[in-house]
């Protein structure tokens, strides 16, 4: 089954979940405040999360619509996530 990952709108904890791939909702309910929590990656059965670009294929095509090229390209899942919180292109935590 597969594993996802649950960011908070309201306190910004990550948490990870499982369910069956058809049954997967965009949001739960945060364990911790009982905010919505919106799912934020997918991690197939057996996958690992890797941070860096060459295990993030998407993260180069993303800096092209993102960043402009004077900025320092982001590098990381990390550095992307704070990147659209810093310019609140999704909700800070």
């Amino acid at each position: 089954m597969p594993l996802y990952d649950f960011e908070c709108v309201g306190c910004g904890k990550r948490h990870e979940m499982v369910f069956p791939v058809d049954k997967c909702p965009e949001s739960v309910r945060c364990p911790v405040c009982e905010e919505p929590a919106v799912k934020i990656i997918a991690v197939g059965h057996g996958g690992a999360f890797c941070d860096s670009g060459v295990d993030v294929p998407w993260l180069a095509s993303a800096r092209k619509v993102l960043q402009p090229d004077h900025e320092r390209p982001i590098e990381t899942r990390q550095e992307y996530n704070r990147y659209l919180k810093e310019r609140n292109i999704i909700a800070a935590g």
